[in-house]
Parts: structure tokens; sequence; C-alpha cells
């Protein structure tokens, strides 16, 4: 039995996310979804050291209806298939009442009940202050993708990198 995963947030992390004004935007439409280099490499990797690969995501647009769900659900598809994403969960909330909406740890601590995941073999990788804070209060480890985006940068993550590739490297030399 697995027992262990890794984490990611989606958009900054998996694939490249619209940047504007230094701020992160997911792409709304499927032909702009597009992979940073290394991750489908990268994900291999992680499968065959035996983690659960599991997607967890903040897409406020779908709660707003700014997405069509039918091009959302090609993301969903394409992240299973070329990536071989294990699960996805996804808050549509709009606000961070939710708790199921990162910051909140609502769908990390789903998943672990649900796999029964040991909390101490579990790593969240995210670009955002967001995510790490989700990881802190679900008590998992966390990297930190700086992408200098401005925002709050983030202070109780396990490393801070600069890339997937740095991340990965990071859990397979002093983490697993």
């Amino acid at each position: 039995m697995v027992n262990k995963a890794i984490f990611f947030d989606r958009d900054g992390v998996l694939n490249i996310p619209f940047i504007k004004n230094n701020k992160s935007y997911a792409p709304k439409k499927f032909k702009e979804f597009k992979f940073y280099p290394y991750v489908k490499s990268y994900c291999k990797i992680l499968k065959k050291k035996n983690f659960k690969l599991i997607v967890v995501t903040n897409q406020p647009d779908l709660g707003r209806g700014t997405i069509n769900v039918k091009e959302y659900n090609k993301m969903c598809l394409k992240l299973k298939k070329d990536l071989k994403i294990d699960e996805i969960y996804t808050s549509k909330a709009t606000t961070l009442k939710s708790f199921f909406r990162k910051p909140n740890p609502g769908m990390i601590i789903r998943s672990i009940k649900k796999n029964k995941f040991n909390r101490s073999k579990c790593i969240m990788i995210g670009d955002r202050w967001t995510d790490i804070i989700a990881a802190k209060k679900a008590k998992c480890k966390s990297i930190f993708i700086d992408r200098n985006y401005h925002e709050p940068i983030p202070q109780d993550q396990f490393a801070t990198v600069k890339n997937f590739k740095q991340a990965v490297e990071i859990i397979l030399k002093k983490i697993n």
C-alpha cells in the first residue's frame, strides 16, 4: 500500500500560468494549458519512488463561471494522462471562508484521510503562500517554488526553490 504523497498546486507548479503585473492567473482555454519543462519526466520519477501524485487547486474561475467546465475537464484529463496524476481536488470557492480553498487545508486533509497517507511522508509543492499555509495546517512538509510574484513570501516551508526540477530533487535527496 502506498502511504506517501506529493501534493501539487496546479498553476505555476505543473503548468505555466499567465502572468499579469507579476500575479499568476490560470489558463482558461485548453489550448493555453502547457506544462513546464521537466514536469513530465520528474512526475514519472516520483511515481517510480511510489509516491501518489495529487493535485490540489483553487479554481475560483469555475465558481464565477468565467471558465468553461469542458475546458477545465480537458485540462484535468491531460494531467491524469500525461503526468499520471492519481487524484485532482478542486476548490471552486471564491472566498477564503471555504475549508476546501487554500490556505485552508481541506483538500489535503480529505486526500490524506481517504488514502490513509502517513502525514510525515506527504509533501506539498506550491508557488503561492496559500499552498504553504495549507500544508502547514495539514501537518505536511512543503516546498515553495518562488516565481517572484507580487504577494507575500511564505516562511514555513521545508525549502524554497526556483523551479519544479529543484523541488523534486530535494524530495529525492532529503525527504524520500
